[in-house]
C-alpha cells in the first residue's frame, strides 16, 4: 500500500515524462527522413523538453507566490499543470500521421479536448463564470480561425501545382496553425490595447484587425478562383493581364465563393459579438494570461516554424513585394530568338495571356482513316515502352532483329506504319510523357517533380481530355510502379485521365508479388489485355512498361538473350517477349479490327546503356536525346508503310488527332507529321538533364547539347535571325518559358 501511495504521489511527474517523450518521439519521427542523425539526438530533445517544462513549472509557482495570486492558482491549478501538459503533448501525435485531412481533424479534436479540460478546471475557481467566459471566447475565436485557415490551406495544398513543401506530411495543419497564431497575435495585441485604454481608442486596433481579417477572406475568394482554374496563386501577373485572367477569376465558381464568403463573415461577426460580450463581463487579468500566452506562441510560430514562411499568404506577399520594389527578375524572350524558334515550328502570341493558344491542331482535310473507322471511332491503345531507342529495336537496327522479334512482327504487319527520325522531346519518363501527350516542351525537370515535389498537376490541354471530349468512353493509364511516383497520379488526372492504376491497384488483378521495379512486363501485359477486352468502345488505354528501365536487371522473370551476359539485351528481349504474347492475342481478337495500337518510346535510353563491349562506335558519345521507336497499327490502314519526316515527341498528339480527325483548339507546340511538320525539319529537346538542338545547317544536320546550368553565354548574343539557333539563345527560351509556365500562360483557355 505504501508503494502504491508513493507512486500516486509522484504520478504528476510521470505525466511530464510521458508528455516529453511523446513530443520528442514525434519530432524525431517526422524529421528523421529529412535530416540525417536526427534519431541520435532523440534523448537530448527529450531531456531539453522535460527540463524546459520543469523550468516553466518552477517559474509559474514562483510568480504566483511572488505576486500573491489566489490560492486556486497557487495550489489547485499547479496540480493541473502536469496532466494539462500531457494532454497538450498528445497534439504532437500528428507527426505520426500521413493524411492531411485526418491530421487536421485530429488536432482540432485535441484542441477541443484541451478547452474542455481547462473549462473543467476553471469550474473550481471562486469566480468561475467570468474566467470560463474568457476561456470560451478565446477558444471560439481561435477555433474559428483555425477551421477557416485549415480549409483554405487545404484548398491551396490540393490545387497549387508548384508547392515544393508538400513532400512534408501534415503541412496543411502546420500552415493552418501558423496562420491562426498570426491572426490571434493581432487579436491579443488588440485585446491588450483594449484593456489599457478606457476611451474610444480601445476599439481602434480590434476594429482594424477585424477589417484586415475580413479582407484576407476576400483575398482568398480571388485566390481560390485562380487556383481552381490555373493551379497558381494570385500574383502580379494576374493584375498585369487582367483581360486575359478575367475569365479565370470571374466564373461560375465565383458566385458560389461569394455566398460562402458571406456565410463565413456572418459567422465571424457572431464570434466577435460573443467576444465583445465576454470582455464586458470579465476582468482584465483573466484576459492578460491568454494574451501574453498567445503572443509568445505566435512569435514561435512566425519565427521558429518554417510553415509560416511558405504559406500561400507569404508567397503572394513576397511576389507583390518583389514586383513593386523591382526585385523581380523578368525574363523576356529575345525577338531574334522568337523568330528563330519559328524555324522549329514553335510560335507564340506574346500579346495574349494564353500565348500558345491555337484554334486548330491541323489544317489538312484529307482523311487518314478508312471510312469504317471514321464512322465508328477506333479504340486507342498506347504502349509507352521504357527507353526504347531505335538503336535497340530490331525494326530500326537489323542487328537486333532477334532481340525484339515481337516488335519486328508488329512492324511487318501490312497495316503498321513505322515512323523514322522520331526523337524524344524530353526525358525521363514523366516529362517524356508530358511532352508527347500534351505536345509541350516541359521546362520542369524530373528532380523538381519527384524529389522536390514541385509539380502536382498541370493545366495543359492533353490527349486524354481531348479524346474524352470527343466521345471516348474512358481514358486509363497503367503504370507498374506506385502511381504517386513522380506525381503520375495527379499529373495524369489533370490530363483528363479517368483512372490511374499503379502497383497498389494492380494487386487485385495480378497474382503473386511484383517481380521487377513494381510488376514486371510479363505480369502487366496480360492485365492490359484483359482490360482492353472489357472496356466500352471507344476507349483510350495507356501503359508504361518497366523492365527496360536502368539498371536493366530488375525483372526476376527475365528471358535471357543469347548467352545472357548482356543485361541491356536481356531486358529488351524480356519486354519484347511479353509484348509479343500481347500482340499475338491482339491479332486474333476483335480488337484487331477496331483498335489503333501504338508502340512509342517514352524517351531515349540513357547513354550509360551503351557499353564499350557491345557498342564500341557510340559508347560515351551519345546524349539523353536520340532517335526513338514509334510504330502505329491501324486496321485496314491507308497510311504509308514508312514515314521519314523528322519529328519529335511534341508531335505525337497532333499526329494522332489528325488521324482520328479530331481538330480541337489547343496550345500545342508540335505539329502533325501528316500536316505541316515537314515544313519544320528542326527539333528541340528540353529538360534539366540537357537542352538539345537538332537542326539543318546548309546541307547537313547538326546537333548541340548541354546542361542548362553549364551553358556559358556571351551577353551580346543573339546577333541575327539568319544564323542557326545557339545553346545560349535556347537557354534564353528555356528560362523565359519556365517563367511563363510558373505564371500559367501555357494553359489552354479555361471555360
Amino acid at each position: 500500500m505504501e508503494k502504491i501511495k508513493k507512486i500516486i504521489k509522484h504520478l504528476p511527474g510521470w505525466y511530464a515524462l510521458a508528455g516529453s517523450f511523446i513530443i520528442s518521439s514525434g519530432w524525431n519521427w517526422y524529421h528523421a527522413p529529412h535530416k540525417r542523425f536526427m534519431l541520435i539526438y532523440g534523448p537530448l530533445y527529450f531531456a531539453a523538453i522535460y527540463i524546459g517544462y520543469a523550468l516553466f513549472k518552477f517559474l509559474y509557482v514562483y510568480l504566483t507566490k511572488r505576486f500573491n495570486r489566489h490560492v486556486f492558482w497557487q495550489e489547485d491549478f499547479k496540480r493541473f499543470l502536469d496532466p494539462l501538459f500531457f494532454n497538450l503533448s498528445l497534439v504532437f501525435l500528428i507527426f505520426f500521421f500521413q493524411n492531411e485531412i485526418f491530421s487536421f481533424l485530429f488536432v482540432l479534436l485535441m484542441l477541443a479536448g484541451i478547452y474542455w479540460q481547462l473549462d473543467h478546471y476553471f469550474k473550481m475557481h471562486p469566480n468561475a463564470a467570468a474566467i470560463r467566459m474568457a476561456n470560451r471566447s478565446v477558444f471560439c475565436v481561435g477555433g474559428f480561425i483555425f477551421i477557416i485557415s485549415g480549409i483554405l490551406q487545404y484548398v491551396a495544398y490540393y490545387y497549387y501545382i508548384l508547392d515544393s513543401n508538400i513532400k512534408f506530411y501534415d503541412i496543411v495543419t502546420f500552415r493552418a496553425f501558423a496562420m491562426t497564431m498570426f491572426w490571434l497575435m493581432g487579436f491579443a495585441v488588440g485585446d491588450l490595447i483594449y484593456w489599457r485604454f478606457k476611451s474610444w481608442l480601445r476599439y481602434v486596433f480590434l476594429s482594424l484587425w477585424t477589417l484586415l481579417f475580413a479582407g484576407s477572406l476576400v483575398f482568398w475568394l480571388v485566390n481560390i478562383g485562380i487556383l481552381y482554374y490555373s493551379g497558381l496563386y494570385f500574383s502580379p501577373t494576374a493584375l498585369d493581364h487582367a483581360e486575359g485572367a478575367s475569365n479565370v477569376i470571374w466564373n461560375h465558381l465565383t458566385y458560389l465563393l461569394l455566398v460562402l464568403l458571406l456565410i463565413v463573415i456572418v459567422i465571424f461577426g457572431l464570434v466577435m459579438k460573443h467576444s465583445h460580450k465576454a470582455h464586458k463581463n470579465s476582468l482584465w487579468h483573466y484576459w492578460y494570461f491568454y494574451d501574453f500566452t498567445i503572443v509568445a506562441l505566435a512569435l514561435v510560430a512566425i519565427f521558429g516554424i518554417s510553415s509560416f514562411r511558405n504559406t500561400p499568404e507569404a508567397v503572394v506577399i513576397r511576389s507583390f513585394y518583389s514586383y513593386f520594389t523591382g526585385n523581380t527578375v523578368n525574363i523576356s524572350l529575345d525577338p531574334i530568338v522568337q523568330q528563330k524558334l519559328e524555324k522549329f515550328g514553335i510560335t507564340y502570341n506574346l500579346n495574349n495571356f494564353y500565348l500558345a493558344h491555337k484554334d486548330t491542331a491541323f489544317t489538312a482535310s484529307k482523311p487518314l482513316l478508312p471510312a469504317e473507322l471514321l464512322k465508328n471511332k477506333p479504340n486507342v491503345i498506347v504502349i509507352f515502352w521504357e527507353s526504347l531507342s531505335a538503336r535497340l529495336n530490331g525494326v530500326y537496327n537489323t542487328r537486333f532483329a532477334d532481340v525484339t522479334p515481337g516488335l519486328v512482327s508488329m512492324a511487318s504487319d501490312p497495316h503498321t506504319t513505322v515512323f523514322k527520325n522520331y526523337y524524344n522531346a524530353s526525358t525521363p519518363t514523366i516529362t517524356g510523357l508530358l511532352s508527347q501527350l500534351c505536345s509541350f516542351l516541359p521546362p520542369t525537370g524530373h528532380n523538381e517533380i519527384n524529389n522536390d515535389k514541385m509539380l502536382q498537376r498541370q493545366y495543359l490541354l492533353c490527349l486524354p481530355k481531348i479524346l474524352r471530349s470527343a466521345g471516348y468512353k474512358d481514358a486509363t493509364y497503367v503504370t507498374s510502379v506506385e502511381k504517386d511516383y513522380a506525381h503520375k497520379d495527379t499529373l495524369f488526372d489533370s490530363m483528363g485521365t479517368d483512372r490511374v492504376l499503379g502497383q497498389e491497384e494492380l494487386k487485385s488483378l495480378i497474382a503473386g508479388a511484383p517481380l521487377s521495379w513494381g510488376y514486371s512486363d510479363h505480369q502487366t501485359f496480360p492485365v492490359i489485355w484483359q482490360m482492353a477486352q472489357k472496356e466500352k468502345n471507344p476507349f483510350l488505354l495507356m501503359l508504361s512498361t518497366v523492365d527496360t528501365h536502368p539498371p536493366f536487371n530488375l525483372a526476376q522473370d527475365t528471358i535471357p538473350y543469347g548467352d545472357g551476359k548482356s543485361d541491356v539485351l536481356n531486358a529488351y528481349h524480356t519486354t519484347d517477349d511479353a509484348f509479343a504474347k500481347f500482340w499475338q492475342e491482339f491479332k486474333q481478337s476483335p480488337l484487331y479490327n477496331n483498335t489503333i495500337l501504338i508502340v512509342a518510346a517514352d524517351h531515349a535510353v540513357f547513354p550509360a546503356a551503351f557499353k564499350q563491349d557491345l557498342f564500341p562506335d557510340i559508347a560515351g558519345k551519345l546524349t539523353y536525346y536520340d532517335e526513338n521507336s514509334y510504330m502505329m497499327y491501324i486496321p485496314n490502314s491507308i497510311l504509308p508503310k514508312q514515314v521519314d519526316t523528322y519529328a519529335s515527341g511534341i508531335d505525337f498528339t497532333p499526329t494522332l488527332l489528325q488521324i482520328l480527325n479530331i481538330n480541337s483548339p489547343n496550345a500545342f507546340e508540335g505539329h502533325s507529321i501528316f500536316d505541316d511538320r515537314k515544313d519544320y525539319p528542326n527539333l528541340l529537346g528540353m529538360h534539366e538533364l540537357g537542352l538539345y538542338i537538332n537542326q539543318v545547317e546548309g546541307d547537313k544536320r547538326v546537333t548541340d547539347y548541354n546542361i542548362p546550368t553549364e551553358i556559358d553565354c556571351d551577353k551580346n548574343e543573339p546577333e541575327s535571325t539568319s544564323t542557326p539557333l545557339t545553346l545560349c539563345e535556347y537557354l534564353n527560351y528555356y528560362q523565359w518559358k519556365r517563367q511563363m509556365f510558373d505564371e500559367g500562360r501555357f494553359w489552354e483557355i479555361q471555360q
